[in-house]
């Protein structure tokens, strides 16, 4: 299943940015929020914005990949799409100053194919709704 594959992969991202704010509150000694001036905000940001979108966008996948009306190559496409958002998204983050283009970049490859799996989704219930009768 293109799922699990991809399920897997953003598993590996996630760990990979939750190392980035453990070592960041360990070099900040900050163990909770964001420090006096902020300092771990973007890291702490990205993780919380990694954990918003992913859950929801592999349910999103995984029912329309059950539906087995859209060709696996799409949900392979949509999937990496995702994927590669996220990790061009989490890259805006590193560095001594925060990258706009490669945070915009990624937010885009993030959310046009969650609005894609979105509306895939609404289009497998209309079709077998509408082949029911």
């Amino acid at each position: 299943m293109i799922t699990s594959l991809f399920a897997g992969l953003l598993g590996l991202l996630y760990y990979f940015l939750t190392m980035s704010v453990i070592r960041a509150r360990l070099k900040h000694q900050v163990s909770l929020g964001y420090g006096e001036n902020n300092e771990i905000a973007p890291i702490v940001s990205a993780h919380s914005n990694f954990i918003s979108y992913v859950p929801f966008f592999l349910i999103l996948l995984f029912l329309l990949e059950s539906g087995s009306l859209i060709h696996i190559s799409l949900i392979f496409l949509l999937g990496l799409s995702f994927f590669i958002g996220r990790v061009i998204h989490f890259l805006g983050f590193k560095g001594k100053e925060m990258n706009f283009k490669l945070r915009k970049l990624g937010m885009q490859l993030t959310l046009f194919p969650l609005i894609i799996v979105s509306v895939g989704n609404i289009c497998v219930f209309l079709y077998r709704v509408l082949n029911s009768f």
